[in-house]
């Protein structure tokens, strides 16, 4: 694959929805074992993919002109403990 772009914005965009939603929309509970599965996979890649994906979501978030969007993403590689 060399446009790793879409696929990081599609787990941005996952990832919003469970972290911003509210309880009557998708049960907390949930919402966290689904990102702690996504986080899981992720933290199957090697050392070096998960350090590429790192840098793909700095990436995003600095061409960002969205602050909070852009904060978010700087987050991401964070909550999803990718190395660095």
């Amino acid at each position: 694959m060399n446009n790793y772009e879409p696929l990081c914005i599609a787990l941005v965009d996952a990832l919003l929805v469970f972290e911003r939603s509210t309880p009557s929309e998708i049960d907390s509970d949930l919402a966290v074992r689904a990102m702690e599965n996504m986080s899981s996979s992720l933290l199957e890649l090697d050392a070096d993919d998960q350090r590429e994906l790192r840098l793909r979501f700095v990436d995003i978030a600095r061409r960002s002109s969205d602050a909070s969007y852009k904060a978010f993403v700087e987050a991401v590689p964070d909550m999803l403990g990718l190395s660095e």
